[in-house]
């Protein structure tokens, strides 16, 4: 088992487990996640005014400068008056001291300008620093009030929140799993659904799984029947309540269940052997009587005494001839080795009538062909009770063995629990044959698979999705070399002929006098004078040149040129939506249940179907509430909090699997349980009294188990509301 031991018949916080509300499991979501930061910025310290520090600098550069201006012409000035005071007399010692005074003078004017600008730059860095530590004050205070709303907060949430089955869903086919997984599976789904309707479980596997689901039910106090195959089938209803048509058909279903192909001639010939042995043996038709009257048309003795003599011979004499029993004789003997193991089949049911849990397992030992006919007999009994009974719509949990139904019986069942209103839940351990073409009837969960070929398959159905990936990197290196060589050879020749001729020609003339005064005896002299003059020249050149000129030039050109190119190339490829190596590794009690919308998309659900996740912490029996994980402005502190405040709900997404935790036991209060409806409320067979409470077989040694009692459904059962506890 995966829960703990009960003890003594009190549950403890198993009770739990029957909170109203279906869940498949439990959904991890850590708490701290959802953590909001404080957003608001830290405050700083604020810069001093420009002007401020200015001032503060100019005056300190004056002081500096008034200081050793005073010190140099002060200084100096006083030390000249003193040095001439001592020639010219006292008035140079005034005008010295007066030199001195007024240096003094300048330096304390500057002094106070330096220790006023200096204050005025200290009293406002002071209120700066006043004002910042007011600041980073309230801002420490807001952000200590953020951190105790949000630790508040997050502690009241819930880490564990139930996954539901859908509301319109009516099938569910999980594939895969251990014996322990889906145990815990039954655990949990079942218990779930007890508080809304009835539940029928047929335990296929011979591992006992919904053991853990029927002691829980019990030491809760809900009315359960548990019926061993093949051990106890002398208190098993499989056929009780059958009318002789609906018998003989189930028995043949059954014994031609292993054959889909079986001939339609073989199924009519054992029909019409057992409708006439029905007919014979009148209104009292058991297995036991049908396995004597065979015999008996058999040629085979009979010492039961379930058979009066006159109903032996009349099966022996007029039921067939010796011609007819001799063609048939091969189905005779067919039926015969089916019935015969079964004979025993109801006998101690004392009219009992099915428990508000009904439970059809086969318990241990190795498979037979007792065994599979008693399944098929199951299932079989499962869809009369479905089809005749006016009661409430139970919920069908089919657990599938090595060998189970064929899928013919099972598509069968899925229909007869579609008109009837009933959800059926197929737990199948092995994605391979039978199941893999059964794939998709309804929603679909898958638990741990280890065989690659299955987890394969359950890829492929989950699907596919587009990505781009890295596919190709090119990388591309070259050095070009040019070398070119050009040489230009040339001569020219150039003749020319000038000519030149030019006269000039010329002609003067002119008369001049002048007298002249000197002293002496003749005063006066003069002189007169005439020329006249002309001239002619011609001149006539001829030239000739001639020019000769030859060119020669040789070119070389080198060029070298390297080039490096790096490029990457993406591919749009279809890949799984789920690796079938994360399906190999799941953990034991993992679930991954596949939604599949109408526009195409899939998301996959991760749960985990361990009972003990009760006896965690902060654990919801209803879905988790989705909250806005983006961050949020910090509340003022005279808001009040509320722990929802500015979280708006969003859909759900695909979450990471859920880790793994071990169950930390704390002390647990049940709620008190109010008892179940009465006899008088009862809708199956009203009037049957309870019998003594159901007690398991252990494992290899099968117990006599105790009758279940017909029940209604609970009456707010057991009187808690999901989600009271943590």
């Amino acid at each position: 088992m995966t829960v703990e031991s009960t003890g003594a018949g009190e549950p403890g916080r198993y009770l739990r487990l029957f909170d109203a509300g279906q869940r498949l499991g439990w959904v991890y979501r850590d708490p701290e996640s959802l953590r909001r930061p404080f957003v608001e910025p830290e405050p700083q310290r604020e810069q001093v005014a420009v002007g401020y520090e200015n001032r503060a600098t100019a005056a300190r550069l004056d002081h500096e400068d008034r200081r050793g201006s005073a010190v140099k012409i002060g200084g100096g000035v006083a030390a000249v008056c003193f040095l001439l005071s001592y020639f010219v007399g006292a008035v140079m010692a005034v005008l010295g001291v007066v030199a001195i005074v007024v240096a003094l003078a300048r330096m304390g004017l500057a002094a106070q300008r330096l220790g006023s600008a200096a204050g005025d730059l200290a009293a406002q860095q002071g209120a700066l620093e006043e004002r910042f530590q007011s600041s980073w004050q309230l801002w420490h205070q807001r952000r200590q009030q953020h951190d105790s709303r949000q630790e508040h907060w997050v502690r009241g949430l819930d880490a564990w929140g139930a996954l539901p089955l859908g509301p319109d869903t009516r099938r569910l086919d999980v594939f895969g799993g251990s014996q322990r997984g889906r145990e815990g599976f039954l655990t949990v789904f079942g218990t779930s659904t007890l508080q809304e309707r009835p539940v029928i479980v047929v335990d296929l596997t011979q591992a006992l799984v919904c053991r853990e689901l029927s002691v829980l039910a019990e030491a809760a106090g809900v009315p359960v029947d548990v019926q061993l195959l093949p051990s106890r089938m002398a208190e098993s209803s499989v056929v009780g309540g059958l009318e002789p048509h609906e018998l003989v058909h189930a028995l043949v279903e059954a014994v031609h269940g292993d054959n889909p192909e079986a001939g339609r001639a073989e199924r009519a010939v054992d029909t019409r052997i057992l409708t006439q042995l029905c007919g014979a043996l009148g209104e009292d038709v058991s297995v036991a009587r049908l396995g004597a009257g065979l015999r008996v048309l058999m040629g085979e003795a009979d010492d039961t005494k379930r058979l009066t003599r006159d109903e032996r011979n009349r099966i022996a004499d007029d039921l067939l001839n010796d011609k007819n029993k001799d063609q048939v004789r091969d189905s005779l003997f067919r039926l015969v080795s089916f019935v015969h193991p079964l004979e025993a089949l109801g006998a101690a049911r004392e009219g009992r009538g099915p428990g508000y849990l009904t439970c059809f397992a086969l318990d241990f030992g190795a498979g037979s062909a007792t065994t599979e006919l008693l399944a098929d007999l199951a299932v079989q009994s499962v869809m009369r009770r479905l089809s005749s009974f006016q009661e409430s719509a139970p919920t069908v949990l089919v657990a599938l063995g090595e060998q189970g139904p064929q899928r013919r019986h099972l598509e069968r069942l899925a229909q007869v629990c579609e008109r009837r209103g009933s959800q059926l839940v197929l737990l199948h351990p092995h994605l391979r044959d039978a199941a893999e073409q059964m794939i998709g009837g309804g929603t679909v969960a898958f638990m741990k698979l280890g065989n690659h070929q299955e987890a394969n398959v359950a890829a492929d159905f989950i699907g596919r999705e587009h990505s781009f990936v890295l596919h190709s990197l090119t990388d591309t290196e070259g050095r070009t070399v040019n070398t070119s060589v050009a040489k230009t050879v040339g001569s020219s020749v150039s003749r020319g002929t000038t000519y030149s001729e030019s006269v000039t020609r010329g002609r003067n003339w002119g008369s001049s006098s002048s007298t002249t005064y000197q002293g002496g005896d003749n005063p006066f002299s003069s002189s007169s004078s005439t020329n006249s003059g002309g001239s002619y020249s011609e001149t006539t050149g001829t030239s000739t040149s001639t020019t000769y000129s030859t060119n020669e030039s040789t070119t070389h050109t080198t060029g070298d040129s390297d080039s490096t190119s790096l490029a990457t190339g993406r591919q749009r490829v279809y890949e799984y939506v789920l690796e079938p190596t994360q399906l190999q590794a799941l953990a034991e009690f993992s679930l991954l249940v596949v939604e599949r919308r109408a526009d195409g998309v899939v998301l996959v659900h991760p749960a985990d179907c361990n009972p003990n996740i009760v006896f965690l912490n902060r654990v919801s029996m209803a879905p988790l509430p989705y909250v806005d994980p983006a961050p949020a402005a910090p509340l003022p502190p005279s808001q009040p909090f509320t722990p929802h405040q500015g979280y708006a709900p969003v859909p759900r997404q695909h979450h990471a699997p859920a880790p793994q935790s071990s169950p930390s036991h704390q002390p647990y209060a049940p709620a008190p349980q109010q008892p179940f409806p009465t006899a008088a409320q009862q809708p199956y067979h009203p009037g049957v009294q309870p019998s003594a409470p159901q007690q398991w077989p252990s494992q290899g040694q099968p117990q006599q188990p105790g009758g279940g009692w017909s029940q209604g459904p609970p009456v707010n059962w057991p009187g808690q509301q999901p989600g009271t506890h943590r």
